[in-house]
């Protein structure tokens, strides 16, 4: 998608603010970057002023689009996306078909290394109980309650691989993988979408 012209990229944003906010309203305002188009979108009618709506970002490469609220700043999206952009980057490396928008996967641990297994089994439990992973249960009344992982908790868990450790995780999932790398690029994992 990345050849297409600034106009191309004008039409896909009127076409996305018509399908998402409607007719009564048009692209304001344009900005185009080496990976983004960023537009926003205003009433027609000029003496009225729509509020709450921010920028809205295109991902040139795969027209994929980011939305946010007015809480959040024109420079701020724009460095949030590719924030996300260069995190899904990293992570492709690993798991070809991660998509940072869908944000619905499983971690599962498919198996320790057999040499220094301990050394990599403490390196792995580290970025677990630094990432806070926590893991639910039911009780006795059929409700269900988070519980934090504990060290031999994991190292009971992580015995039998593959381990599917869920999305439990108090950070963004993309933050504990980029960790997961950052420790040891040679942890054996991958992510199951969960549908």
């Amino acid at each position: 998608m990345q050849e297409n012209s600034k106009d191309e990229f004008l039409k896909i944003a009127e076409e996305y603010v018509l399908n998402n906010a409607g007719d009564h309203v048009e692209v304001s305002y344009t900005e185009d970057y080496d990976e983004l188009f960023v537009f926003g979108y205003q009433a027609k009618d000029k003496k009225v002023c729509l509020v709450g709506q921010g920028p809205i970002l295109l991902v040139k490469k795969d027209g994929r689009i980011f939305e946010f609220g007015s809480a959040t700043g024109h420079k701020h999206a724009i460095v949030k996306v590719i924030s996300k952009l260069n995190k899904e980057r990293l992570i492709r490396l690993f798991q070809e078909d991660y998509n940072i928008q869908k944000n619905n996967y499983d971690l599962i641990i498919n198996d320790i290394y057999k040499d220094d297994e301990n050394e990599e089994l403490d390196e792995l439990i580290s970025v677990l109980l630094r990432n806070k992973i926590y893991y639910l249960v039911r009780d006795e009344n059929n409700e269900v309650k988070s519980h934090d992982y504990t060290k031999e908790k994991l190292e009971e868990v992580l015995k039998k691989t593959p381990a599917n450790l869920g999305d439990n995780f108090i950070k963004n999932l993309e933050d504990v993988l980029i960790d997961l790398i950052n420790t040891n690029i040679y942890f054996r994992w991958t992510l199951s979408e969960i549908k």
